[in-house]
């Protein structure tokens, strides 16, 4: 699959803007997960909620990073919330149309990653769970019961936008098997649960493992999540937990969708990093949304509703200056918990996936290098962005000479031990944040 990216993406002229073309297909689902936020934002708190709930998402390094990588980790994210949603709704009035709806939702979460649909199963198994105790309490006596009509309506628009897909395709799932409706589909999940049983190399505050922690999430979530919305989400899920005497059990359902999303993160024998849960930022914005309002509205002596007003503004400011000050790195993106050293703390895709590439060309002309070995985390050509002078470094190869590496192969994930007798050395410079330049004197050992 490397080498089919390479070729479509060219090099030179060619190869940017085919990148951009990539990059730009990204943003159509930035706005789908912006106005699912601004809609349900709408149903906690009105056109405060709606604001409040879209200003959070938009102002997320997390999510601003992968709305600009042409990857496949920010539209499971859209997908999921937009399902949970459509369900909601559906759930409040079970239409034909909006089952339909929630149908082509869960549909097309299934086609942009398997791992969404995890989620967003989830999300509604546990909501359906919460839904019933409160029916049968008759705390939500205005809730809908819904049909099988319309549960089979939206399982068959789920299965026609899976399908459309992959373009209405028939066949084999295996050489001479029985042709079935997107065979891909199928060979694909398969492959996915054969991956996540095997584990993946991933590395965690020092430590290299095959098959991961299973707090791993938890710490991905507590160093790379702007801390304001992350103290405004968990007072937002506790207004969200007393709402529920009043506006009954829909109130609850962001924090269901978090721990749907949480649940199979954290059993998963694969770490991957921030992106795999991606989806959890849109729910923490709905809670900090509430979160918000909640606390602006509640009424105490004066001097409380002015000690919390004042504590409520400078955790939303403090949110607005965190795409600030991590512009243009927002994939590198960490807050002050993981200290001076991320890279100490996580590699691969939460710091390092390629992106400072660009960087490092423009170095190498900056300093005049005749030539240079590269220890690359990405697959892109190194000629595609001006290194004719640059060649790969082999595997266990030590050289001399300038050489510039990866903080994840630094860090000596994927078994590659090559890169030990680097790591020890003084880097010459850092090129953006996730590599590094060295020179070896020609005479070193």
């Amino acid at each position: 699959m490397y080498d089919e990216g390479r070729a479509l993406l060219g090099e030179g002229a060619h190869y940017r803007r085919t990148l951009f073309l990539a990059r730009l297909g990204m943003l159509p689902f930035f706005w789908l997960l912006l106005v699912v936020c601004a809609w349900w934002g709408a149903r906690v708190a009105g056109g405060a909620g709606a604001t409040l709930a879209t200003f959070f998402a938009a102002a997320n390094p997390n999510l601003l990073a992968h709305a600009g990588i042409a990857g496949t980790d920010l539209a499971p994210a859209a997908f999921v919330v937009a399902g949970a949603y459509a369900w909601l709704r559906w759930r409040e009035q079970p239409t034909t149309s909006r089952a339909v709806l929630l149908g082509v939702a869960t549909g097309l979460a299934a086609t942009t990653k398997f791992s969404a649909l995890a989620f967003l199963g989830l999300t509604i198994a546990l909501g359906e769970a919460v839904r019933w105790r409160a029916v049968r309490r008759a705390e939500d006596a205005g809730s809908h019961p819904g049909s099988w009509r319309s549960v089979l309506v939206a399982l068959a628009a789920a299965a026609l936008a899976a399908w459309a897909v992959y373009r209405f395709h028939i066949g084999p799932t295996t050489p001479g098997g029985l042709p079935v409706p997107a065979p891909e589909f199928f060979s694909g999940l398969a492959a996915f649960f054969t991956h996540g049983s095997g584990g993946h190399p991933a590395f965690l505050l020092g430590e290299v493992r095959l098959r991961g922690w299973w707090y791993y999430y938890l710490v991905v979530l507590a160093v790379k999540t702007p801390l304001p919305l992350l103290a405004l989400a968990v007072a937002g899920g506790a207004f969200a937990v007393r709402a529920r005497r009043t506006e009954g059990w829909t109130a609850v359902v962001p924090i269901l969708g978090v721990v749907a999303v949480l649940v199979p993160a954290l059993s998963s024998r694969v770490d991957l990093g921030v992106r795999i849960v991606l989806a959890i930022y849109p729910l923490l914005a709905l809670l900090a949304a509430r979160g918000v309002t909640t606390a602006w509205r509640a009424t105490r002596s004066r001097s409380q509703v002015i000690a919390r007003r004042a504590a409520v503004t400078a955790l939303v400011v403090g949110m607005l200056l965190s795409p600030v000050r991590a512009w243009p790195d927002y994939l590198a993106y960490f807050n002050p918990v993981a200290g001076a050293h991320p890279e100490r703390v996580l590699v691969d895709s939460n710091l390092d996936w390629g992106q400072d590439l660009y960087r490092l060309a423009d170095t190498v002309r900056a300093r005049r290098i005749d030539s240079i070995r590269v220890h690359y985390f990405g697959s892109s050509q190194l000629s595609s962005v001006g290194l004719t002078n640059a060649r790969r470094l082999g595997r266990d190869e030590r050289t001399t000479g300038w050489v510039a590496a990866s903080e994840t192969f630094l860090a000596g994930v994927w078994s590659d031990t090559s890169l030990r007798w680097l790591a020890r050395r003084a880097p010459v410079a850092r090129i953006g944040p996730s590599m590094r330049l060295y020179y070896i004197p020609p005479a070193a050992p």
